[in-house]
């Protein structure tokens, strides 16, 4: 009898063991963060602290993701990348995406960084005095960065003949000294990012730059933001709010600590020059990222307005496959108001 009453309870205590051991298996998978590609959407420099400072004080790992972080070859390699799923998320620009979602690329944009940073730089010492004078000269130019695609719709805008101007395939990196050096007439940079590397280039020699800013000249829309799969946002949901999550506190906190995030992103990349990353960083969190309607609204807000203009001009003056709707390229579900 006592046998016979021992055998169901040492039953019933293997069958409850099993079942905790089965549960804290189950936590312990659950508890493993996931692994996610980060594409940025050129050469890592200053204004790309936030996403390194995002990795480094925890703000993706607390949200569940593993993070690795790579440099991009231009707003197009890394929106092809995402949408080939070589890179989980990206940072890109917003108009460049529009554009390959016309031509059938799924990716939507989940926050916004800013308006158009982009910047048309020459030399003081030629006969460029206006946007008008850029016709008949050399532009130096990489097929795949965003430039290339804003360009030819900048010109619409302001009336220059774009056909008169000569495109001078240049490797990215090499575009600051191609001016400076005259072997191109123009270049067309992103305030934050390769902007301050022509001026830095420029005061070596002491060349004076002049400078005009798109955003202030006819390209008044959104520029660069994070950009997600479409599908991505229906089946891993909780993946792209820990993106867009994780990269915003990353802005916050880069915002409040500059000094902090600039030696963070010098440890991670610490082939980079401390002052010119120095001056990009600023120049990010005080003219490019950082808009009213971040403040107003939280970080990434993209105004419905300000996202129908920005749809509304590359339908208009990119080269689209087909006109695409405001509703179908971006989504403000993953902000934190």
């Amino acid at each position: 009898m006592r046998l016979a009453y021992k055998f169901p309870i040492g039953l019933t205590g293997a069958v409850s063991f099993a079942l905790i051991m089965l549960g804290l298996v189950a936590q312990t998978q659950a508890a493993q963060p996931t692994p996610v590609t980060i594409q940025l959407d050129f050469i890592i420099g200053g204004k790309h602290a936030p996403w390194f400072v995002a990795l480094e004080k925890g703000f993706y790992a607390k949200r569940g993701l593993a993070a690795s972080i790579h440099a991009g070859k231009g707003s197009a390699d890394t929106v092809r990348a995402i949408a080939a799923g070589l890179a989980d998320f990206g940072f890109a620009d917003m108009s460049t995406a529009i554009v390959a979602r016309s031509r059938g690329i799924p990716v939507v944009t989940v926050a916004q960084l800013g308006y158009v940073p982009s910047t048309v730089l020459w030399r003081e010492d030629t006969n460029i005095k206006t946007l008008k004078d850029l016709e008949g000269k050399s532009w130096a130019i990489s097929p795949g960065q965003a430039q290339w695609f804003l360009m030819p719709a900048y010109c619409r805008i302001n009336k220059i003949d774009f056909k008169s101007i000569k495109i001078q395939e240049t490797a990215a990196p090499i575009q600051p000294a191609a001016l400076v050096t005259g072997k191109a007439d123009f270049i067309v940079m992103f305030r934050a990012s390769n902007d301050e590397v022509a001026e830095f280039a420029a005061n070596k020699v002491g060349i004076k730059l002049n400078r005009i800013y798109m955003k202030d000249t006819g390209l008044d829309i959104y520029g660069s933001g994070l950009i997600a799969k479409d599908e991505d946002l229906k089946r891993r949901p909780e993946l792209v709010r820990a993106y867009v999550e994780g990269t915003m506190e990353g802005l916050r906190y880069s915002r409040d600590h500059q000094e902090e995030s600039l030696r963070i992103l010098l440890k991670h990349k610490p082939e980079l020059n401390e002052a010119l990353a120095t001056v990009q960083l600023k120049n990010a969190l005080t003219e490019v990222m950082l808009p009213p309607e971040s403040i107003q609204s939280g970080l990434g807000f993209m105004k419905p307005d300000i996202m129908e203009k920005t749809v509304r001009i590359v339908n208009e003056f990119f080269d689209v496959a087909r006109k695409v709707s405001a509703k179908e390229v971006f989504s403000n579900r993953f902000i934190k108001r």
